[in-house]
């Protein structure tokens, strides 16, 4: 029977993963682990609930960064002042991540270590050149969230490592925003998800970063957005678009759902688009 484990504090979860020398799993909220992992569990394994440990609670400003615990829930997330402020592109994507039941539990560390390429914080994160700070017993390092996928349901953690929480660096003058397309309204997996951020110099918009989610990875970047979005002029929202639609040609190609997915992020691109003109000021469209 598989064993479950509640450290209470990082010097005990580094005790317990130094004693367990077996199959290890850490569970956060639990909203995306228990489906996956249900009935799939070996009778030796650990399964080492993280729920307790205070360090992993946080929204603060430290420095010039924006620092975000690892076990901080959606709820907590889409409702935070300085989140809102420096880094709405998360807020948006926090907001419409389930049921509002889902929300409360799902934590932010658990949706991006999931890795579902259908996942929304990680393209919102990506947009907003975040840092994942990833501990084990050994020490620290640090992620661009982007790469922290490594395939389907497959991330790059390794050797009792865990994730302890994100920075995203505050930057003046820089706007962002986050929409998904699913199968219903509010509660649905993402079909398709589109996060951008970008510097609103004048009636122009600067430095932009744009990522998907859903077409292969859940967080894919794509530059011939960027340039569009960065160049003056009248065709600039039908450049943006037609770059997105070759994205998904690129990264899809002769998958039956390419056609509907070709037009649905145009259209996805246009209202994500619209509502980072407003932020900024409106007038950039």
């Amino acid at each position: 029977m598989s064993l479950l484990f509640r450290p209470e504090s990082l010097m005990e979860l580094h005790e317990l993963l130094s004693r367990q020398n077996c199959e290890k799993h850490f569970l956060a909220g639990g909203t995306d682990w228990i489906i996956k992992n249900r009935g799939k569990i070996s009778s030796d394994a650990a399964v080492i609930d993280i729920s307790k440990i205070g360090d992993f609670y946080s929204i603060e400003i430290v420095g010039s960064v924006l620092h975000i615990g690892s076990m901080e829930t959606m709820s907590r997330i889409h409702s935070n002042q300085a989140i809102q402020k420096y880094a709405a592109a998360l807020a948006d994507a926090a907001s419409v991540m389930g049921s509002v039941q889902i929300r409360n539990m799902a934590t932010i560390g658990g949706n991006v270590a999931n890795a579902s390429f259908a996942a929304d914080t990680p393209c919102a994160l990506a947009s907003l050149c975040a840092s994942a700070v990833v501990a084990s017993r050994h020490g620290e390092r640090r992620l661009a969230v982007e790469e922290m996928s490594e395939g389907a349901n497959k991330n790059k953690l390794v050797g009792g490592e865990y994730i302890k929480y994100f920075e995203i660096p505050l930057r003046e003058s820089y706007f962002s925003s986050f929409k998904k397309i699913g199968s219903r309204t509010a509660v649905s997996i993402a079909r398709l998800n589109l996060a951008i951020s970008a510097r609103c110099d004048g009636h122009v918009f600067a430095d932009a970063r744009v990522y998907a989610g859903t077409l292969g990875h859940p967080a894919r970047g794509c530059g011939a957005a960027e340039l569009s979005l960065c160049s003056p002029g009248s065709y600039r929202c039908e450049a943006f678009k037609k770059a997105l639609e070759n994205l998904a040609e690129e990264m899809i190609p002769g998958r039956s759902t390419l056609p509907y997915k070709k037009a649905a992020i145009k259209a996805l691109g246009e209202d994500t688009l619209a509502v980072l003109a407003m932020r900024a000021g409106g007038g950039l469209l």
